[in-house]
């Protein structure tokens, strides 16, 4: 079977979200016979290519073209000229009006329409850049013959709010990388800690910091627990969104129990997850919440909030708790800070629940639904 992927945003070498997807199914494809074709119009990341196996794919670079001359025109002849089978896009958007195989799309959620970018004036709708990006996201829906979401949760909101036949849609959960299921090394643990200064037990968050991620409801539950000797490590976020989580720790009389890290490296992840008490997810917008997989690989106990998708992956891998108040969370914070035993009982639910996601399993289900389309 030969397959083309949209991968122009590979020519960034972050590897989180859509990028951090796309790898790791590029990765796993080849493995059950799929013969890869990467489009770009950019040099994809050497970081990225090492993940993959070791002539597994083939590159194929386009010349300096305007965006929706590569979408529309290259990317249908590129795959007529190598007769692909199916031309997958896993980005939301970047699938052609017309081509000659047939087109799956991995639509991630519906957070533009429903919640993150919600212009509040009128005028912001008719903004060229915010009409061009749902031109793009609207003909990669349309013209898709099969549409990948990554939840339960997602589907229904694709289905409410783009109007996407549920027929059309398919339900592939995502994974943790590979290296969260690798032995820890405890020599690695101390250094670790050792190298962001984590002397002191901690409850941990890593993402990114904007309003849908609720870390002012994490801040302010935190401050309620009124922990003896733990602090609060925040992982991610700018340098604008710090400024105003310290000063908001100010105002709780926190700020010797906050920890604010930045953006940490990806190898240091699965011991900052392991070494914490507990890891809080409180957003209460997700399409799936891949943290969540990421926690429960190295046995971390989760605290996560009861919306959208969050409930459906962790299920009985961890606790929830309401955004109304964060009268709940605090309290189940104190419970994991002081009972050994409730501690040990999370982190055995954590690992058990984990193994029900797979790269292995995403990328089967995914090659079932490229051979229906054949």
């Amino acid at each position: 079977m030969k397959v083309a992927f949209n991968a122009r945003l590979l020519y960034a070498p972050t590897l989180r979200g859509w990028n951090r997807y796309t790898v790791n199914l590029l990765a796993e494809l080849p493995k059950l016979g799929v013969e890869l074709y990467l489009y770009s119009d950019r040099p994809i990341h050497l970081d990225h290519l090492a993940r993959l196996p070791t002539d597994s794919y083939q590159i194929r670079l386009s010349e300096n073209l305007r965006y929706p001359v590569w979408e529309q025109y290259w990317l249908p002849q590129q795959c007529q000229k190598d007769a692909v089978d199916i031309l997958h896009s896993p980005f939301n958007f970047g699938l052609p009006w017309f081509c000659p195989c047939p087109r799956v799309l991995t639509l991630h959620d519906a957070i533009d329409y429903v919640y993150s970018c919600k212009p509040s004036k009128w005028y912001q709708k008719l903004h060229p850049q915010a009409l061009q990006m749902r031109l793009y996201s609207w003909i990669a829906s349309s013209k898709a013959e099969s549409i990948i979401t990554v939840s339960n949760h997602a589907k229904g909101d694709l289905i409410k709010y783009l109007n996407i036949p549920e027929s059309k849609i398919s339900v592939v959960y995502e994974a943790a990388d590979p290296n969260f299921h690798q032995p820890i090394l405890e020599s690695d643990r101390p250094r670790v800690r050792s190298k962001y200064n984590l002397n002191f037990p901690y409850i941990f968050y890593v993402g990114g910091w904007e309003g849908r991620k609720n870390i002012p409801f994490l801040l302010k539950a935190f401050g309620s627990a009124q922990l003896k000797g733990v602090k609060l490590v925040l992982a991610g976020g700018s340098e604008i969104q710090k400024t105003e989580l310290q000063a908001l720790a100010h105002q709780l009389h926190i700020s010797e129990s906050l920890e604010l890290l930045g953006w940490v490296e990806e190898q240091d992840l699965p011991i900052l997850y392991a070494e914490a008490l507990c890891f809080i997810y409180p957003s209460d917008y997700e399409g799936f919440g891949l943290q969540l997989c990421e926690a429960m690989a190295v046995g971390c106990p989760i605290l996560a909030a009861n919306s959208t998708c969050l409930p459906e992956i962790l299920d009985n891998g961890g606790k929830t708790f309401n955004l109304d108040n964060t009268d709940e969370l605090a309290k189940l914070i104190s419970n994991i800070t002081v009972d050994h035993q409730y501690l040990q009982k999370s982190k055995i639910a954590a690992k058990q629940r984990s193994k029900f996601f797979d790269w292995g399993k995403t990328a089967r289900k995914t090659i079932e639904i490229y051979e229906k389309l054949m």
